[in-house]
């Protein structure tokens, strides 16, 4: 098998994650799309299970319908944002809605081409959000082809880490403490004249990371979201070595089984936002 995929959500969540495979004329896309959870309790869409749930598959949808090889990635994420923005105005998204209240989510995206004479495929990716790409080469050794530390993330783990101290191990209370922070970030990141996140409304060019490489025969490439790369840092339960290899060898439904094990028991408790996050991945195999 070529590739495999992966997205489940957390205990008693809307799974607000999706991922595409598209095939098309000398190239692949692999997209993954990370929704953020709502910080409201109201939905401004009548359609679908949540705004960002819509959202994500909307765009999805959409960058299907405008992909094109010989088109550069930032161009055609804007084209599929034209028509995600006049679905979500049609829908009954109203300029009314606060902008802590719009969705956003993380975007990985990585365009495999058809390998060379030599069989390498050259790789191109734009990413947005903390989202993970890593290559496994055939040797074991593994690149971070997109490094990224997000100090939001940070910031948001150090208060779950001062609430647990304070004695709040309840998660419901736990996010109810959180929610004026993340609303302020969401603010934010919705109104930047460079956002980081994929959203409805850009002010400007987005702040994306894209780049260029390879990938030998024999290399494996993931594409994970952070609630599956939870395995590692949060949980520290692999590096991205022994991620990577156990994705080889056991395969991605494997690995959430394991994250959901690990989040259904007492060693999780305090260690994230969320006791239990949506988790997704794309596997391929290079052959």
């Amino acid at each position: 098998m070529r590739y495999s995929l992966a997205s489940a959500s957390g205990k008693g969540r809307i799974n607000e994650d999706v991922v595409a495979v598209f095939e098309g004329d000398g190239c692949t896309d692999l997209v993954l799309l990370d929704g953020a959870t709502p910080l409201t309790d109201d939905r401004c869409l009548a359609l679908g299970a949540s705004d960002p749930a819509w959202f994500v598959r909307r765009f999805v949808r959409e960058l299907g319908r405008v992909l094109r090889p010989d088109a550069e990635q930032q161009s055609l994420v804007l084209e599929a944002l034209d028509g995600t923005r006049a679905a979500y105005r049609a829908a009954g998204g109203s300029a009314d809605v606060p902008p802590h209240a719009w969705p956003i989510a993380t975007l990985a995206w990585v365009r495999v081409r058809d390998p060379d004479a030599g069989g390498i495929h050259p790789l191109e990716w734009f990413c947005l959000g903390d989202s993970k790409v890593l290559l496994q080469l055939p040797d074991g050794a593994v690149r971070d082809l997109d490094p990224f530390e997000n100090p939001q993330e940070r910031a948001t783990q150090a208060h779950v880490a001062g609430l647990v101290a304070e004695g709040i191990h309840d998660p419901a209370e736990r996010w109810t403490r959180l929610l004026p922070m993340l609303r302020a970030r969401r603010h934010e990141q919705n109104t930047a004249a460079r956002p980081a996140v994929l959203c409805l409304e850009p002010r400007g060019p987005f702040d994306a990371r894209a780049a260029r490489g390879s990938a030998p025969p024999g290399a494996l490439l993931l594409v994970a979201s952070d609630g599956l790369y939870r395995l590692v840092d949060t949980y520290g339960l692999y590096t991205d070595a022994s991620l990577l290899e156990a994705c080889r060898t056991r395969g991605l439904d494997a690995l959430v089984d394991e994250l959901r094990a690990f989040e259904a028991g007492k060693e999780a408790a305090g260690l994230a936002a969320k006791t239990a996050d949506d988790a997704s991945a794309i596997a391929w195999h290079f052959t």
